[in-house]
């Protein structure tokens, strides 16, 4: 794995790393915990086993050989160790930001075909908006937008078009009025989104 990012945000961290191993390389790397090695067993692809072990890789590098990466029902990750965690992976590519404040994250490779499907998870006010500049780059920065949101507030059940509001410079959902920041890193669109102090 090859660190390519780290950035300081207040108490939290914010790491991106580029994955050039496959799962029989990163295997042997990894001291996986018995409920760990339970849920490694039952994974069928190797993109998944693959972000399973890079991203425990990266986590147990950075505080402990011990660290056991956890999830709630709502799928949003934790680990004891910090009280606010969020993952993203996409194309070989893992971000990670953690601390003691809450940050939705979202890594995506901008891609034409993100232009064709980007009216699914935007509000019809939102997409008029997409379409007076259409590119890939901006369809892949909105998808981030509503994916790290997602991932702020940790409810699967939010609908894209309906909860999520995306406004210029910010987003809202819920009663949560969050600041949006993008980094690119590579050629990928890392999104973050946090409370709006």
């Amino acid at each position: 794995m090859k660190e390519l990012l780290y950035k300081k945000i207040k108490d939290n961290h914010l790491y991106v790393w580029q994955v050039t191993s496959c799962s029989k390389d990163l295997t042997p790397k990894v001291h996986l915990a018995k409920e760990e090695q339970n849920e490694f067993r039952v994974l069928k692809t190797e993109k998944r086993k693959v972000e399973f072990l890079a991203c425990r890789l990266a986590l147990k590098t950075i505080f402990s050989d011990k660290l056991i990466l956890q999830h709630l029902n709502s799928g949003k990750p934790f680990i004891n160790e910090v009280p606010h965690i969020s993952i993203s992976h996409s194309n070989n590519y893992i971000a990670i930001v953690f601390g003691k404040e809450n940050i939705g994250l979202d890594i995506e490779l901008p891609q034409e075909k993100m232009q064709s499907i980007i009216s699914r998870v935007l509000s019809a006010d939102e997409y008029n908006l997409f379409l007076k500049n259409p590119s890939a780059i901006l369809a892949c920065k909105l998808w981030g937008i509503k994916e790290a949101t997602l991932k702020y507030i940790g409810d699967k059940k939010l609908s894209f078009r309906q909860d999520i509001k995306i406004n210029k410079d910010s987003v809202s959902c819920l009663n949560h009025q969050l600041a949006v920041y993008h980094e690119i890193v590579d050629q990928m669109i890392v999104t973050y989104v946090k409370n709006k102090i």
